[in-house]
């Protein structure tokens, strides 16, 4: 199931990681939110990888550690969604459609 495209409605702010919002519900180690506004990136169903990483041409995104997580224990965290060009070869590309870019 890809991210919800409408979580900034469905969910609720929870926190806080590597200076973007945590939407929740997170409950480690099998439940981690989404992670990032701009730049969503459902931490739940992301399998880590790491083609986001690869074809962003702005670098936006760095590995994160998700010990335990039952799809992977790396995920793809939006460090530095504020940097997002909205060329959305990221979203285009997650074989799982976990990513969910902001366009203006």
């Amino acid at each position: 199931m890809p991210i919800d495209t409408n979580f900034e409605k469905s969910r609720r702010i929870v926190g806080r990681h590597q200076n973007h919002n945590v939407w929740g519900p997170v409950e480690p180690p099998e439940k981690l939110g989404i992670h990032g506004t701009n730049v969503a990136v459902d931490w739940d169903i992301c399998e880590g990888d790491g083609v986001c990483i690869d074809v962003c041409p702005v670098s936006v995104f760095e590995w994160a550690d998700a010990p335990n997580h039952p799809v992977s224990e790396k995920k793809s965290d939006p460090a530095r969604e504020e940097d997002c060009i909205q060329c959305m070869a990221c979203e285009e590309q997650c074989p799982v459609n976990a990513i969910k870019i902001k366009t203006s």
